[in-house]
């Protein structure tokens, strides 16, 4: 045994060693940024072995097991650089089997009606079912300028429409049934104050009607009349938002730099077709991504000078066709300059 004692010794060192750099299991909050990702991924790309519904309950399982090994953990209601909570992001991104495993922790549920920063409650992100809503909170998608932001959309959008049963009604209903206050008016106003771009008709219908069915409904109605134009030919479309609508508005230090963020996929900006003009120019960008889904994106363009619009647009549409394609786990504004070059 005295000539093996000095190798096992060794051995549990390195065993010790490398469960002390070993890295932390991921936590509640992380779980769901990545599930979004992970959603877009196999709606996008389907796989036999594996759908989105089997994504979101393995992540459910995470939970409760998270829970059951450490009740009321911090990391459970911590909120992120916004306020929200873990179960806050599961109802916003219309995960019904997230949200029940979070609601199984009694600290969890004790916390229903926190509010955000932004003075919202969970029962509110689900009243606003944003993976369904975006074209009511933001008609200035509903452009050709716009269009490749609403691919990935749309998946996520049809996919929701065609569960069986609804995801929303039952997040809404699994909040109440464990002591969330339905708050109409508020979630009224947290929504007109979050999308101010929301247009007169839809501000009357919600001063009217229950909230989240009237959002949907508008929502659905907007897309199938685009979709409509669209399938008709171009030239009834429209080309590019309302001149200077904003799409994104932030409090100073909200935006983050687009390093910080965690992506899976950040291509750079595609460059087709021949261009009959050399310079430099340099755009600085606000985006708002959600759910592994880039939404909007408002654009200063800070190169001295003033190039001619077709220029300014083709770039403009390299960036669109680029953030498109991104695939950033959570929900977050950022910043990114982007600058081109052409000899």
């Amino acid at each position: 045994m005295r000539v093996f004692l000095p190798m096992m010794t060794v051995l549990l060192a390195q065993l010790a060693a490398q469960a002390a750099h070993a890295e932390p299991p991921p936590t509640p909050r992380q779980l769901i940024d990545r599930l979004g990702v992970e959603t877009r991924q196999l709606l996008e790309e389907p796989r036999n072995d594996r759908t989105p519904a089997d994504a979101e309950r393995a992540v459910a399982e995470q939970i409760t097991a998270w829970a059951r090994r450490s009740p009321g953990d911090e990391a459970l209601i911590d909120g992120d650089d916004q306020g929200r909570t873990p179960l806050m992001l599961a109802a916003s991104g219309a995960y019904p089997l997230v949200v029940k495993a979070l609601l199984g922790d009694p600290i969890v549920k004790a916390l229903v009606n926190t509010k955000d920063a932004a003075g919202q409650t969970a029962w509110m992100h689900a009243s606003f079912a944003p993976g369904l809503t975006l074209v009511s909170c933001q008609p200035g998608t509903l452009t050709l300028d716009r269009y490749p932001l609403l691919r990935p959309y749309l998946l996520r959008m049809s996919a929701l429409l065609k569960s069986k049963d609804s995801p929303l009604v039952g997040i809404a209903r699994l909040l109440e049934d464990a002591g969330a206050r339905p708050d109409p008016e508020g979630a009224r106003r947290a929504w007109l104050a979050r999308c101010p771009n929301t247009p007169a008709e839809l501000r009357q219908a919600l001063a009217n009607g229950a909230m989240l069915k009237t959002l949907v409904d508008d929502a659905v109605s907007r897309q199938t009349a685009f979709s409509k134009t669209l399938r008709e030919g171009i030239a009834g479309t429209p080309q590019t938002p309302p001149e200077g609508m904003k799409f994104i508005t932030v409090r100073d230090g909200q935006a983050k730099k687009a390093a910080r963020l965690s992506c899976v996929r950040k291509p750079a900006p595609p460059l087709r077709g021949a261009l009959p003009w050399s310079g430099e120019l340099t755009f600085k960008t606000l985006v708002a991504t959600r759910a592994g889904i880039v939404e909007a994106v408002d654009f200063e363009l800070v190169s001295p000078g003033t190039p001619d619009l077709h220029v300014v647009q083709y770039f403009r549409s390299a960036i669109v066709q680029a953030l498109a394609a991104y695939q950033c786990e959570g929900d977050h504004v950022f910043e990114q300059v982007f600058h081109f070059k052409v000899d």
